[in-house]
């Protein structure tokens, strides 16, 4: 009883870090009183401190789960926290780390590593690409991440030469972005059927990276329930890791239809609409969520943001 307290509580803890880091923090918290040991809980405790740029402290507790077991997540932070502080060597020290006990990271990695080195890979390319995908770089670095995709996209057709490298930078924008997806987080049964095909759909995507096996194993449970409103949401958001953004419309759109106010597929059908650049159907989207009793801070900045395109637009 006490292992499946501790992993419902992980989940909440993982979904509340989508839109409230202090809870989030709050849950890992009370459960490293109970289990001071656990790695998965210690590593989300350093992701949610990451999120609120306590950088050193967030160290501590990958350092912390390092020393209970090596494990690939910890290693990769900790890159990810010594590239922000330019400490380069260790950044990739400890990306390499991660590849070895984890291959199937390999392309994350090689992301990671790429925006390392890209300023050397400039010289190579065009001036103009040159100058946008550095445009690229320094408003992924204000945290303008659709500006960014854009200026490397456009890099890319301006000399197709840096497809590579811009490639690899939209790939790490579209990685962030997967993560801002909303989902409900259900408690499931493994003694039910259907259940134990959504814990293997749940792992295929989380441990495994297959997307593949993970829609199969969703359309398993949705012909089992085709009104399976999580799951068809999940669907969703599995396809636009996929670049099926069309696809990915269509799964929001019926969890829409089964509940139109359901909060989690209103977000997402209007994400998936602003990657589109469908800016006007974004933005309603947007202000219907406001409608909502729902917490709206993780909502308003993408308004401003569409509302300041629309703007410029409009003054051209």
């Amino acid at each position: 009883m006490l292992e499946e307290y501790i992993e419902s509580k992980i989940d909440e803890a993982y979904y509340y870090m989508q839109n409230d880091t202090d809870v989030a923090l709050k849950i890992f918290d009370d459960i490293l009183e109970i289990e001071p040991d656990n790695i998965t809980a210690l590593n989300g405790k350093g992701s949610s401190l990451m999120k609120l740029n306590r950088l050193n402290e967030a160290k501590d507790q990958f350092n912390q789960s390092l020393a209970i077991e090596k494990n690939s997540s910890a290693f990769l932070n900790k890159g990810i926290i010594f590239k922000q502080e330019k400490n380069y060597t260790e950044a990739i020290s400890n990306y390499d780390k991660a590849y070895n006990l984890n291959p199937k990271l390999e392309n994350i990695i090689n992301i990671l590593k790429d925006e390392i080195t890209c300023k050397k890979d400039l010289t190579y390319f065009n001036n103009e690409a040159e100058e946008l995908i550095q445009k690229g770089i320094d408003l992924k670095g204000e945290n303008k991440l659709w500006d960014a995709r854009d200026a490397f996209t456009k890099a890319i057709e301006t000399d197709p030469s840096c497809r590579r490298q811009a490639e690899k930078s939209i790939e790490e924008i579209k990685t962030i972005f997967q993560k801002e997806l909303l989902y409900k987080n259900c408690k499931l049964n493994p003694e039910k059927k259907i259940d134990r095909i959504k814990i293997q759909a749940k792992r295929a995507v989380a441990e495994e990276n297959d997307l593949e096996k993970t829609l199969t194993l969703m359309n398993l449970v949705l012909e089992l329930d085709e009104n399976d409103i999580n799951t068809l949401n999940n669907k969703g958001r599995v396809l636009f890791m996929c670049d099926e953004y069309q696809k990915a419309l269509e799964c929001f759109d019926g969890c829409l239809n089964i509940n139109e106010n359901y909060y989690c597929a209103l977000f997402n059908r209007a994400f998936v609409l602003r990657a589109m650049n469908r800016l006007p159907e974004a933005m309603e989207c947007f202000e219907k969520l406001l409608k909502t009793p729902q917490n709206h801070e993780k909502i308003k900045p993408y308004q401003e943001e569409i509302r300041e395109k629309l703007r410029k637009g409009a003054d051209k």
